[in-house]
């Protein structure tokens, strides 16, 4: 049996029921791919379906305001993949008429759509013979032919690729995508893989040898730079001081506090620290709370009603320590 007929048989059997599985709408599986890009299935199943209630079509979200989307995303992290959605439907609208391309050079002239992208929204809409490699498609593969290549380097990626192309030869590309992915993600897990359930453990040199958990082989990422900052809770009234500037790179069109690189010049009351860390970077944050009389004027800041700052985008980390404030009589009518 070929391995592709061993992986879509496996599939059929064995798939797990996702909303994203019951359609071959090409606009809802480039949704649900981003969404899974660095994301576990049961963490982005919920923003998933309320992203699809909200804008179940592309000139739906491609009408949407771009601080809506952000609101919407906030929580599921690495916010650039939910800019360029927005923008990949806009431009599906102005250049194709609002349809998705099939075709894989056409498709990849959208934000956000890179091979990996590509292949996935190909093979399980289109049924096209583009291979689909992601993570869990690295494990199964180098794994199955022990194969000890660095897979952060792009010759790597393309053997993977090529692999990938020649089994997937005359199959079901749908069923074979979704098998191989659900195979790496189910089965052939990094740690402790389920060999005994994988539908090709006859003919894995990895389970062979018993070194299944030495592939894929992988160079270390560098360590994340750490920054000490300085955030401040700036209070008047029944208002609170958001800052637009985000010169920084993170979290680019979403609110936060007001935060420095050094201690602003202002009394208050010292909180305990935080630390939030992002894939690259770790804040170190030296929190304050300010109550004061007077609004005082900062670039890029405004002051809201602490009742409506709910209605603003914000960096995950400053929404923590506004939500954990809000236990306080005084911050009361913050609704975070």
């Amino acid at each position: 049996m070929k391995v592709s007929e061993k992986i879509e048989d496996w599939y059929r059997a064995n798939y797990r029921d996702l909303p994203f599985r019951k359609t071959s709408d090409p606009y809802a599986i480039w949704v649900s791919e981003i969404m899974a890009q660095q994301t576990r299935i049961d963490t982005m199943l919920p923003y998933y379906e309320t992203w699809m209630n909200k804008w179940p079509t592309i000139e739906k979200l491609a009408q949407a305001d771009l601080q809506e989307v952000l609101k919407v995303w906030q929580g599921l992290g690495y916010y650039n993949r939910a800019r360029k959605l927005h923008q990949g439907a806009i431009t599906v609208m102005e250049n194709y008429g609002g349809i998705i391309p099939n075709d894989p050079d056409e498709i990849q002239r959208i934000e956000g759509i890179g091979d990996y992208t590509a292949g996935a929204i190909l093979s399980i809409a289109f049924g096209e013979e583009v291979p689909a490699v992601d993570g869990n498609v690295f494990r199964v593969i180098t794994r199955y032919f022990a194969l000890a290549d660095d897979i952060t380097k792009i010759s790597t990626r393309r053997k993977v690729t090529e692999i990938c192309k020649t089994w997937m030869k005359d199959s079901n590309p749908s069923h074979f995508t979704q098998g191989l992915m659900e195979i790496g993600a189910m089965v052939c897990t990094p740690k402790k893989p389920m060999c005994s359930l994988c539908p090709l453990q006859d003919e894995c040199m990895a389970h062979e040898l018993g070194v299944e958990e030495n592939y894929p082989v992988k160079s270390k990422m560098k360590a994340p730079r750490e920054l000490e900052v300085y955030t401040y809770v700036f209070v008047c009234k029944d208002e609170i001081c958001l800052s637009s500037d985000d010169s920084d790179g993170l979290m680019r069109d979403y609110y936060r506090l007001p935060q420095f690189d050094s201690r602003y010049n202002i009394q208050g009351e010292e909180l305990k620290k935080r630390k939030h860390v992002f894939s690259h970077l770790i804040w170190h944050m030296n929190c304050f709370l300010v109550f004061m009389n007077k609004k005082i004027e900062l670039d890029k800041c405004a002051w809201v009603k602490m009742k409506d700052v709910h209605n603003y985008p914000m960096v995950t980390a400053h929404k923590k320590l506004l939500k954990d404030l809000s236990k306080l009589p005084e911050l009361h009518q913050l609704n975070v």
